[in-house]
């Protein structure tokens, strides 16, 4: 037996609070830097750990969480209960045909033995054993310092997460933050932040195929897909893999949305569009919303077919670009498309810019209102900063789109090496046309939480195919969507590559999979 992360980490923080008790409260931030643990699983291990009565939360400025307990009242195996953590050495149980206690197997005496001692010893086990001075402190205290992930190699394949800042979006930035003017304004000033401006324009307007005065500055995709879900239609179709920045605010709209299915291959049939246009007599105005790449699997939708069939029937076509832009070649134009949205950060560009890309002539009611700017499609003076480092970023990426070949040949090397490590490893996706930069896997059986841990701590930084919310961990609808059974929606990791992935990243990764695939600290 090996103990999984919810038991280590969530002991690892109670004695981090323990030794930190005469503080009011501990922030979990806090607590996650000190240990080197992630926060967002950190807040998922507290939620049973207050509902057990073992942690108390407090609010406010010294907000944070403290013991509801001494240290030397709370056991180990209580901090484990709590967490649901499996301390038994066996599959000996009450309900396993294979042994129970009615037919016991030939050793389960010595198993279960084996699990009662356990069980004992880590009841037997307080907090204040493991702090400074407690019997168990100096071993704890020798194998941390073994261990610290300051000494680790980092190695990022989670550029579909968000893509490192590139050198030419950085300069661009830090040019821009010396121009003081307001773009709106006439004088000598505002107009060079004005000519910031629409300079980025031109530069994103060239990576998409699109003309300048269609591109419109947002804060990001979110922004752009929730402006087009809150147009007033009365029938919007979209897909069950499409990102929640599409289907949240679609499923919130006082309209008919009507999901469209996928196969096991994630790609949308035009079948079953056609079917509904032209069956099923949908309300109007319409608009089919389809990704271009999905975010998880990397699985390519045929956007422009669907765009041809929408338009021959009088419905609009909107489609979140935001994986596509940078990685394949986009024509806006070419794709006939209403509107499309994109981001800045999955390119090499800031955080917290993007653009929506409206056809000319298409009005559509503003999501922000109460100024002129972006000719007044979209109120709120520019962030010019930003916008000079999408623009910069989309130049580069535009150049670069040459390269993706190399990115593609990596992620190949990197399937081949999972394949040989890992028969049983399912690639998602893997008979559909994919984004040469993502590899979707899973093992069946392992969670993925634990991969991405696990992962992490070696160096390696991948994402999971789940999305963690209200302290629990749920499996991807994207995979759901897609018909995949639970054991792969919710053991799926995510592994995206980018143009300064290197062999030796590969290689990093590829030791650390072969470490960890196999592992019996991954069961569930």
């Amino acid at each position: 037996m090996e103990l999984t992360t919810k038991g280590r980490y969530a002991v690892m923080a109670m004695a981090d609070l323990a030794a930190h008790a005469d503080q009011a409260a501990v922030p979990l931030s806090l607590v996650a830097e000190r240990q080197h643990l992630p926060l967002s699983y950190l807040e998922q291990l507290f939620v049973p750990l207050r509902r057990t009565g073992l942690v108390e939360s407090a609010r406010g400025r010294a907000g944070g969480y403290r013991l509801a307990k001494k240290s030397s009242e709370i056991s180990i195996a209580a901090v484990m209960a709590a967490v649901e953590e499996v301390t038994h050495f066996t599959r000996c149980s009450e309900d396993d045909p294979r042994c129970s206690v009615a037919t016991p197997c030939l050793t389960h005496g010595l198993w279960t033995a084996l699990s009662d001692a356990t069980s004992e010893f880590l009841a037997s086990i307080s907090l204040a054993d493991v702090l400074p001075g407690g019997k168990y402190a100096a071993r704890a205290a020798a194998v941390s310092a073994s261990v610290s992930p300051a000494a680790v190699k980092r190695t990022y394949l989670d550029y579909n997460a968000t893509a490192p800042l590139r050198s030419e979006a950085k300069a661009a930035m830090m040019a821009a933050l010396d121009v003081i003017g307001n773009p709106s304004s006439v004088h000598a000033e505002g107009r060079r932040a004005r000519g910031i401006v629409e300079s980025a324009r031109e530069s994103v307007a060239r990576l998409v195929g699109a003309k300048p005065s269609e591109v419109v500055f947002t804060s990001g995709a979110t922004e752009s897909n929730t402006w087009v879900m809150a147009q007033p239609w009365a029938t919007i179709l979209t897909s069950g893999v499409e990102h929640d920045s599409v289907l949240a605010p679609a499923r919130a709209a006082k309209c008919n949305v009507i999901e469209l299915s996928t196969g096991r291959d994630g790609v949308v049939r035009v079948e079953e569009i056609a079917e509904h246009i032209l069956k099923r007599s949908i309300a109007r105005p319409a608009v089919v919303a389809l990704q271009m790449a999905n975010n998880e699997t990397g699985v390519i939708q045929p956007v422009a077919e669907v765009a041809e069939f929408a338009r021959a029937y009088g419905i609009a076509m909107h489609s979140d670009a935001v994986q596509a832009a940078g990685r394949v070649a986009v024509d806006f134009a070419a794709l006939g498309l209403d509107t499309m949205a994109i981001s800045a950060h999955k390119l090499g560009g800031p955080k917290g810019v993007g653009a929506l890309i409206i056809r000319d002539h298409l009005d559509l009611v503003p999501l922000l209102c109460g100024g002129g700017q972006e000719r007044r499609r979209r109120a709120g003076t520019e962030n010019v900063a930003a916008i000079a480092g999408f623009g910069a970023a989309a130049e580069a990426a535009q150049a670069e789109l040459r390269n993706m070949s190399a990115v593609e040949a990596l992620r190949d090397d990197l399937e081949a090496h999972i394949r040989a490590i890992s028969p049983r490893a399912v690639i998602i996706g893997e008979t559909a046309s994919r984004l040469g930069n993502t590899i979707a896997v899973a093992l069946p059986g392992k969670l993925a939480e634990t991969l991405v841990i696990r992962l992490d701590l070696a160096g390696v930084a991948v994402s999971a195919g789940s999305a963690c919310s209200s302290g629990k961990v749920g499996a991807s609808h994207v995979l759901e969507a897609m018909g995949l059974g639970s054991d792969i929606a919710s053991g799926t990791i995510r592994i995206s590559l980018g143009l300064e992935t290197t062999k030796d990243d590969v290689a990093a990764f590829v030791a650390a999979w072969q470490a960890i695939a196999g592992s019996h600290a991954l069961a569930a």
